[in-house]
């Protein structure tokens, strides 16, 4: 086993024998071999392609196999068998169509090529084990700082592809996208591509991210109404409950349409607290609350909510014990033994009738925090607020906007983000996006004449507002994105913030603080090269941190 792409991994070098998120050795040689087999696969689906052959079926598969292995998704090495053979048996349906047009066609690359003896667990976990991601030392004859920069290249196409199934279980994706995700990842086979061509690759991942990043957030405000500043609850009530935590908006929406009536509240979790803010939600007189912080925090939290837990999206843990038996997860997400709440078909809605009469049976949820947070500056509430904001950089009351964005992390070193908002001067104006905001969303910060000093614009992939927001800003300050009073401070954990940082390096942002540690699959030459360009510092102190942001640098 050798895995480095999230920010867990062991001494932030890799993990070696299982991982910390709690990824055993023979998923991750799992994970390696349907990696593979993309590749193979979106190697013939380029020349397919070419040839103008259209597969759908296929597109959208390749999406959702890539999220499948996204950081904290899928723990189920049955699903990832079936997976990693229907990956082979579309490859090879492709070849058969471009034979019909090609008789002559032939491909040699080993990845095109491999075929399975046997669909047993163990010849798969063994095969994976040959052809995953090497350390350094093992890589005899490759030059590390390409291989480096070909691996970050696979972690966008996974962070690209959890993008776009959260799209396609919503509404049809134009093919262009998937295209894309064929092209980066044939991409990272070539042997003849510069460490230059495979960084700019990279950079263009950014861009292909702020797209889908931006289709999602059109198609959330067309099905959902426009997200408004709203305050949120996190306390209590005294009826039994679901917890739903995730990304997917249309399963709260089902949740809370069948659960109407039942006497069963509906809290929701982490990044699923960004629904509060959607006008389609607040018709629900049963969504009452958020309840908990961040991912990490699920192992301690779930237990105590005491009623069913369901889990719609990545960030899944192996449940305890004392809960096991309430969670349920849905989408691609999900771990061995765990119930699992089969997907829609057509226009019908999922079925959660066990879990809302299961919690019918449970006690209320045992409290854990009062008060309320807000949320719901997005695109449109953050330009409405841009008046005010240009008013108060050019008083001075303003000296510093910081983007704090990301995803929260389990490590001590996390503490940081919620020392640095204490460290921050009251004259500087925070916006952040995704799970992070749960290390300081409820410090009282104030605001700064009439504008609250912390804009929370909602999930990780609102980060797409807060780009539009800042070019709106640039726009009428008749500056450029890069001359904005602005600091960005990434909270790295997995693929999908990679994108963050990928988008923010395509727009030339200089100064990116990217932490709690950078990433480890940054080679030394690559990391040299983002330093000389000025794209990425470290993260030091809060204090010195702070200080250097209110400096500009």
């Amino acid at each position: 086993m050798f895995c480095y792409h999230c920010q867990e991994a062991k001494k932030n070098i890799a993990c070696d024998t299982a991982g910390i998120c709690g990824k055993k050795a023979d998923i991750s040689s799992l994970h390696d071999l349907l990696t593979y087999a993309l590749k193979g696969l979106s190697l013939i689906a380029q020349q397919a392609t070419e040839l103008g052959i259209q597969q759908p079926l296929i597109d959208q598969f390749t999406a959702r196999a890539l999220y499948a292995m996204v950081t904290n998704v899928n723990f189920d090495a049955t699903v990832f068998v079936q997976l990693i053979t229907e990956t082979v048996q579309r490859r090879e349906h492709l070849k058969r169509l471009i034979l019909v047009i090609e008789p002559d066609y032939v491909v040699e690359n080993d990845v095109a090529v491999w075929h399975y003896d046997s669909i047993e667990l163990k010849d798969f976990v063994s095969k994976g084990e040959s052809v995953g991601v090497m350390p350094e030392e093992a890589l005899e004859g490759v030059e590390v700082d390409l291989h480096a920069a070909r691996e970050m290249l696979v972690y966008a196409a996974k962070g690209l592809g959890a993008l776009i199934e959260h799209i396609q279980v919503l509404e049809p994706v134009d093919a262009q996208h998937y295209h894309f995700l064929y092209k980066i990842l044939a991409d990272s086979l070539d042997n003849s591509a510069s460490l230059d061509d495979l960084l700019a690759i990279n950079f263009s991942c950014g861009q292909e991210a702020l797209m889908l990043m931006a289709r999602l957030a059109g198609i959330n405000a067309q099905r959902f109404g426009v997200p408004e500043p709203t305050t949120v609850h996190i306390d209590t009530s005294d009826k039994p409950a679901i917890l739903i935590s995730g990304h997917d908006y249309q399963d709260l929406q089902d949740l809370l349409e069948q659960s109407a009536g039942s006497g069963v509240d509906i809290y929701t979790h982490g990044e699923m607290m960004a629904a509060h803010s959607y006008p389609a939600f607040k018709k629900y007189f049963n969504l009452v609350a958020n309840y908990g912080g961040a991912w990490q925090d699920q192992k301690t939290q779930f237990g105590k909510f005491n009623g069913p837990v369901l889990i719609t999206s990545n960030s899944f843990q192996q449940p305890k014990k004392g809960y096991i038996d309430k969670a349920y997860t849905t989408g691609m997400v999900g771990w061995s033994d765990i119930k699992h709440i089969d997907k829609r078909r057509g226009d019908n809605a999922k079925d959660f009738t066990a879990i809302i009469e299961q919690a019918k049976q449970c006690e209320p949820p045992t409290g854990l925090t009062e008060g309320s947070v807000n949320t719901g500056y997005g695109e449109q509430a953050l330009i409405a607020l841009a008046d005010k904001i240009i008013a108060a950089l050019n008083q001075g009351d303003i000296k510093r906007i910081v983007v704090i964005a990301g995803y929260d992390g389990r490590h001590k070193e996390r503490r940081y983000y919620t020392q640095l908002v204490e460290a921050l001067s009251p004259d500087t104006l925070i916006i952040t996006a995704g799970d992070t905001k749960y290390r300081f969303n409820q410090l009282e910060l104030g605001d700064i004449n009439g504008i609250p000093r912390l804009l929370d614009v909602g999930q990780a992939h609102d980060f797409y507002a807060i780009i539009k927001f800042l070019e709106h800003l640039a726009t009428q300050l008749n500056l450029k994105l890069n001359e904005l009073p602005v600091s960005f401070n990434i909270a790295w954990y997995e693929q999908q913030t990679i994108l963050m940082m990928l988008a923010l390096f395509s727009k030339g942002i200089k100064n990116v603080r990217i932490g709690p540690t950078l990433p480890p699959f940054f080679s030394a030459g690559i990391l040299e090269m983002l330093e000389q360009t000025e794209l990425i510092k470290a993260i030091d102190t809060p204090e010195n941190d702070s200080a250097a942001i209110l400096a500009g640098l």
